[in-house]
């Protein structure tokens, strides 16, 4: 006995596969249009589990390479900041060694001290440079201005961590360096004293930074064996501390202090200044001077002070007198045996000085303000190249160190795109279709579908003669 498909089993298969046909056809189209040949993930599982691993890969390596650009940008200015930082302290130190010159007039180094003074000031602008809102010299704390004027000189805000960012798993790039390592980096050496009053180190370690002015002050003068008439005059213009050498030559008219040079004395007799060979003076009258000869030994007591404000009496014989200021914290202790002079020393915690106070402890000394001898402001001057070489090769190192990170930077960038490189063509392997391929399977398709639309529409033509059978 035959059995005749009814006619909705024979709908329902048509329209299976027209579907089937349809479908076919249409994902070809989709392939084409869009590129891809996996358009959702149900078209290859695997394949579309890869092609997520990828992009994830290429979206990471995408973040990474914005990181290094953005590094990139800061490392180049800065470098670019310090490389005119390192060219105004060549500047600077053009004109110190200038005005250290024995030919430089007192006006040509007050020309000198503002010219340095410009310098210093552009050189503090540089030290808060910013890019964009965010400071580069000041550590990871980009919102503080790094180095601030105050009245005991500049002092760094900043910290001392670097600024970073992620460029990698656990890999981090360096995007400055701390300002405290390029403008203000200590590297001690012990402390140092300018040589203008005799004094030197105690024997106890000394506590502080940067450099003090410690002050001696003459209080009063004395004098034994003084003879011919001669007396002192007024002492409150006197500098001379400690015991002292006086000699008057009645034959040759001369007097002499210590080892200092000899003074000849004028013909009309009244106040005369002496002075010794490292620059202590004393005032003396010889209005009644009977023309003798003799030998005399002069005194001058002295008190000393750290701070301006605080006086202490010396006995000259302080092997280590401890010496503090409780507003900086500075401890300092000193030996006054050979203390032979009053005046203002100049006290350096070698390699603690930051460059813009090193500067501007030149300018002060340039235009001298102190009345020092040529000697003396020669001596200090010296201290300050030294501070200032020291400061400038600071300069120079961090500007290569910055270089070297500008070049990781680039390397890193370079690594990245070749990544991103490769992992799209992988990609491109697992999800990108080829074209002549898909073509072929659309007409394929196509074809397919017109002859099952054709096959079905023979299949539907029904009469009443195929049930009569």
């Amino acid at each position: 006995m035959s059995i005749r498909p009814t006619q909705q089993a024979t709908f329902t298969q048509i329209q299976r596969g027209l579907l089937s046909n349809f479908s076919a056809l249409v994902r070809s189209q989709e392939q084409i249009s869009s590129g891809k040949r996996i358009v959702r993930p149900s078209d290859d599982p695997v394949g579309a589990s890869q092609a997520l691993a990828f992009r994830r890969q290429i979206a990471s390596a995408e973040r990474n390479t914005t990181a290094v650009e953005g590094a990139q940008v800061m490392l180049d200015t800065a470098a670019g900041l310090l490389q005119d930082a390192g060219g105004l302290l060549a500047e600077a130190r053009a004109s110190l060694l200038q005005g250290m010159n024995g030919t430089a007039s007192a006006d040509d180094r007050k020309l000198l001290a503002n010219s340095i003074s410009l310098i210093r000031d552009r050189l503090l602008e540089i030290g808060n440079a910013r890019a964009g809102n965010r400071y580069l010299f000041a550590g990871t704390a980009t919102d503080t201005s790094p180095f601030s004027a105050t009245a005991n000189g500049v002092r760094y805000l900043g910290n001392e961590e670097a600024q970073e960012v992620l460029v990698g798993i656990d890999a981090r790039l360096a995007t400055t360096v701390p300002g405290d390592e390029i403008f203000a980096a200590e590297q001690r050496n012990g402390t140092r004293f300018s040589g203008l009053t005799g004094l030197a180190s105690g024997t106890t370690a000394d506590q502080g930074t940067g450099y003090v002015h410690i002050r001696v002050r003459h209080d009063a003068t004395s004098a034994s064996g003084l003879g011919g008439g001669v007396t002192l005059g007024s002492s409150a213009a006197d500098t001379l501390v400690g015991s002292h050498a006086l000699v008057v030559d009645g034959t040759a008219r001369t007097v002499r202090l210590g080892n200092g040079e000899l003074v000849a004395l004028p013909t009309t007799l009244g106040p005369v200044v002496v002075r010794g060979e490292h620059g202590a003076e004393v005032n003396l009258d010889f209005s009644a001077w009977d023309g003798s000869s003799f030998s005399a030994t002069v005194d001058g007591s002295a008190s000393i002070s750290i701070d301006g404000s605080t006086w202490r009496a010396l006995t000259l014989s302080e092997n280590d007198l401890r010496l503090t200021d409780p507003a900086s914290g500075t401890v300092i202790h000193v030996d006054t045996r050979s203390l032979h002079r009053a005046g203002t020393e100049l006290v350096t915690f070698g390699g603690t000085v930051n460059v813009f106070d090193v500067l501007q402890g030149i300018v002060a000394d340039l235009e001298n303000a102190e009345g020092l001898g040529a000697n003396a402001q020669r001596d200090r001057l010296n201290i300050w190249l030294d501070e200032l070489d020291r400061n400038h090769e600071n300069v120079l190192v961090a500007t290569g160190e910055l270089g070297a990170l500008s070049q990781r930077a680039s390397g890193l960038q370079e690594a990245y795109d070749g990544e991103m490189t490769q992992v799209r063509a992988l990609l491109s392997r697992v999800e990108d279709v080829d074209f002549a391929t898909a073509v072929m399977e659309m007409s394929r398709a196509e074809q397919t579908l017109q002859l099952a639309q054709a096959t079905s529409a023979r299949l539907l033509q029904n009469s009443l003669l195929n049930f009569l059978r």
